[in-house]
């Protein structure tokens, strides 16, 4: 049986697999077979239910099929807290962009 993760060990791995995956080192079907895996801990029939798609529909998702929607892409990652989006691809752009966000994080945390 799997040890269950405390809330600090999912927020880790967590983040240590979206950085995996901005960084170009997992596909969206990777990081989603991830995440239910390992953070989760669900079965496809059981992540599948969640989101609201078929065991089949999350499998291809997970095969990184070329016939998946976007819409259907984020519909299997709301569950997670998780929408797809556009990123820029240049490294110096995305960290200007992270920077830009995490600025306005702090400006909203001081009024």
């Amino acid at each position: 049986m799997k040890k269950s993760l405390t809330p600090f060990e999912r927020e880790t791995l967590l983040l240590n697999l979206l950085q995996q995956f901005m960084q170009d080192e997992l596909s969206h079907g990777d990081l989603l077979m991830q995440l239910r895996k390992n953070v989760l801990g669900f079965s496809q029939d059981r992540y599948a239910a969640l989101a609201g798609i078929s065991r089949r529909t999350l499998s291809d998702i997970e095969q990184n099929s070329e016939s998946t929607t976007l819409t259907t892409l984020n519909r299997a990652f709301r569950p997670l807290g998780l929408k797809v989006g556009v990123l820029p691809r240049q490294p110096g752009i995305m960290k200007a962009l992270l920077d830009r966000l995490s600025q306005q994080g702090e400006d909203d945390d001081h009024p």
